[in-house]
């Protein structure tokens, strides 16, 4: 089998789910009589109810099932059950996102042929694999293009783009082509018995004398195998194993996993392993292995998004790369970098997407976007300079360099492009600049002094007219490094950056692309560790995220966010219990999504029970400008470290996103991570619970806290009662005291 990944471009680390649904069978009663049927999706406070019949305590024949979600109406079955399980024909409506799914339902499954419709007017009509568009069909967009060929798993994979002008686009295994058929096949295997497959080296079909594999499969039906699928080389010795719910004949790609999977190297030693969601995606850690065993990257999905944890390794099982990834995006756009010898760099690789703010602008003679795979174009339609750049921390003490590949698509001859970086004001920046005629400068401003590093000079080593072109500035001990493809061009005096601001400069009419920016500063493992505690791997990676808790009980309850523990099979809380920092099994009691609040429990047998609660849960509204902090494990599980981290700020405003009244705005800093973790005023009183910001692309210091009024609400539906917490022993302390007794009561939620 192919060892193939595809990936997909609320404040916890985790959350992720294929279409709002992740697959979980479990019974649920559907009517007055006790009717149980099987909800496929189910989460924590689902209900149902059932209009059609039951027979011996299960919904049976044709009806129409309605499902809740915390009392907020979430789906609603039309069509045919059998013994409590979706069989047969039937159509399904998600209410929240406005989707409908209307087709033949195979152990509880939208499977076979089918239709969906969204509310953006786009349908589909074609085969379907549990809800997933896969295999042949016909997506009609509601601007009325088409695409006609094959899917993978919802994404168009290998057919033609039909315009709403009559132009064409052809696509063959998810890139633009010239191809303009699809492949098809005239193999029919044997059914219900076992038989062998032959591969070539691309894993295409073929004869045993040009094979480099075989396959042993039973087909159940067509394109239908039944149990474990097993590859081997043609020595005998196994290449895979991996379970499947389609097999297609032409293209191995196309295969639908479920399960775990597994690779060998043809030393007989594990090569690769990982785990496919219900969806055919990715989930959890996917590892895979050198051939001397040790492990070569370590990379954690959900629903086939990078979620968490990112490692490679060197061969030697040194780290390489260390990364995290929150819902497909770089945290922060940073990630580590070492070399073998234990040298690190923190490594910014800007994402022009996410930043577009920066980035973008139109006006009279220019316009910057961004355009495919995250590049940026700037386009000059008359004779100016102009530069875009980015607020990017670097500590200028250290050693670092920046880089980029920039080049010229059109415009006349003779014009410069470049790095600018170092930018504090028009007095205080340097500029790294190249024309087409073959020539360099290096020019900046100190405190406003004209600062002329090198004029202009020719080289050899710069790619004319519309070639790339790869400059790079290092700082190295005292000494200033400029680069050109590679090719040094200036050593100097290294000078002091005044300002934090990076980017492309360009001077003359004409297009020009900035394909990234990449910035490094480098600092031993050492440092990089005392640094950021915590970044390198550790007992912790097999946790999918990991969130924040306040406890407000002696016997174990803890309030936190409902998207912290929605849809996790595994929850621990880790907190200083008894002057030691311990880990202890926790469970979910109460979960209120409208109101992204849950309440979950230690449910651990080496956990008795702690002293009194030493805060107040404020029941009344706090005013606008109430000095406010925030304790929490930001990113506890890579780059912050599993320390509590402080910050502060001040209410805002009395509402939320839109003028939701349930939240606090406040200005106080929080990250991933900080999800569920407690709100305070300097008087030690309890009066919100984290749950979300506003990304910094579209505006800074924008947080919203859950207030602690409806935190009680939920209290009160536990099966037990508890007393309120009612402490005012913090009132007369200092806001340090204050944040050092309060952080024992702040715990640490790790989740998968």
């Amino acid at each position: 089998m192919k060892r193939n990944i595809f990936t997909l471009l609320l404040l916890s680390t985790l959350t992720l789910t294929a279409h709002g649904q992740t697959l979980k069978d479990e019974w649920v009663i559907c009517n007055n009589q006790g009717c149980k049927l099987v909800d496929p999706y189910y989460s924590e406070g689902v209900s149902f109810t059932w209009d059609g019949s039951c027979v011996n305590g299960k919904a049976n024949g044709y009806g129409t099932a309605i499902k809740y979600e915390n009392s907020t109406l979430h789906s609603t079955y039309i069509g045919e059950y059998v013994n409590g399980i979706r069989t047969g024909a039937g159509k399904f409506i998600r209410h929240l996102s406005n989707e409908t799914w209307e087709g033949n339902f195979i152990n509880g499954q939208l499977s076979g042929y089918g239709k969906y419709r969204n509310e953006n007017g786009n349908r589909y009509e074609g085969n379907f694999i549990n809800y997933m568009s896969h295999g042949k069909g016909t997506k009609y967009f509601g601007n009325g293009n088409t695409f006609e060929g094959l899917f993978n798993s919802f994404r168009e994979y290998t057919g033609v783009f039909t315009y709403s002008n009559g132009d064409k686009q052809y696509i063959y295994r998810g890139n633009l082509s010239d191809r303009k058929s699809i492949k098809n096949s005239n193999y029919s295997p044997k059914l219900n018995q076992e038989i062998t497959e032959y591969f070539d080296e691309n894993w295409e079909r073929c004869e045993v004398t040009n094979a480099k594999y075989y396959r042993l499969i039973t087909y159940d039906s067509p394109n239908t195998p039944k149990g474990k699928i097993i590859d081997f080389y043609m020595n005998g010795q196994k290449q895979s194993e991996f379970n499947a719910l389609y097999i297609d004949y032409t293209d191995d790609n196309l295969n639908f996993h479920v399960g775990e999977a597994k690779w060998y190297h043809t030393n007989g030693k594990l090569s690769r392993v990982c785990n496919y969601s219900q969806t055919n995606r990715l989930e959890g850690p996917d590892i895979t292995y050198f051939d001397n065993g040790n492990i070569a990257s370590k990379i954690y999905y959900r629903q086939g998004v990078l979620n968490g944890q990112y490692n490679t390794y060197y061969k030697t099982g040194k780290p390489k790369i260390i990364a995290f990834h929150d819902k497909g995006y770089l945290a922060e756009n940073k990630y580590i970098e070492y070399d073998e010898n234990g040298l690190g760099a923190i490594v910014y690789d800007e994402n022009f997407t996410l930043n577009k703010d920066k980035w973008t602008s139109k006006a009279d003679g220019h316009e910057s976007k961004i355009i495919s795979e995250d590049q940026l174009e700037l386009r000059l339609l008359k004779d100016m300079g102009i530069q875009r750049s980015n607020y990017i921390s670097l500590n200028a003490n250290s050693d670092y360099s920046i880089e980029s590949i920039i080049h010229r698509t059109n415009g006349d001859d003779g014009y410069a492009y470049g790095l600018f970086f170092g930018f504090k004001d028009w007095g205080n920046y340097f500029q790294f600049a190249i024309s087409d005629y073959g020539s360099y400068r290096i020019t900046g401003k100190f405190e406003g002094i004209d600062i002329q590093i090198a004029d202009w000079t020719r080289s050899e080593a710069i790619n004319k007219s519309t070639k790339r072109n790869l400059l790079k500035v290092i700082k190295f001990g005292e000494e200033f490094i400029f680069s050109i493809n590679g090719t040094v061009v200036e050593r100097v005096e290294s000078k002091t950056l005044r300002g934090n601001n990076h980017g492309l400069l360009v001077y003359g009419k004409g297009t020009y692309i900035m394909e990234n920016l990449i910035i490094k500063e480098f600092v031993s493992a050492e440092e990089l560790e005392a640094r950021n505690p915590g970044i390198i791997d550790n007992d912790d990676s097999g946790w999918m995220g990991n969130g924040s808790g306040i406890i407000f009980s002696k016997n174990g309850y803890i309030i936190t966010n409902h998207h912290v523990v929605e849809n996790t099979s595994s929850i621990e809380v880790e907190f200083k219990y008894k002057n030691e920092i311990k880990s202890f099994k926790a469970e979910v009691i109460k979960s209120d999504a409208v109101n992204d609040l849950a309440i979950i429990k230690i449910n651990d047998e080496q956990f008795t029970e702690l002293g009194q609660i030493p805060y107040t849960l404020k029941t009344g509204s706090s005013d606008v400008g109430t000095s406010v902090f925030a304790l929490g494990y930001p990113m506890a599980l890579t780059i912050m470290g599993k320390e509590v981290k402080f910050t502060d700020g001040k209410i805002s405003s009395k509402t939320g996103f839109q003028g939701d009244i349930t939240t606090y705005q406040t200005t106080v800093p929080i990250q991933p991570g900080n999800s569920g973790g407690p709100l305070f005023d300097t008087n030690g009183n309890l009066i919100g619970i984290n749950s979300s910001i506003i990304e910094t692309s579209v505006a800074e210091n924008v947080a919203y806290s859950i207030k602690s009024s409806y935190v009680l609400n939920l209290i009160d539906v536990l099966p037990e009662s508890i007393p309120i917490p009612s402490n005012t022993i913090l009132s007369s302390k200092s806001l340090t005291e204050q944040i050092k007794i309060l952080s024992d009561y702040v715990v640490l939620i790790k989740v998968k």
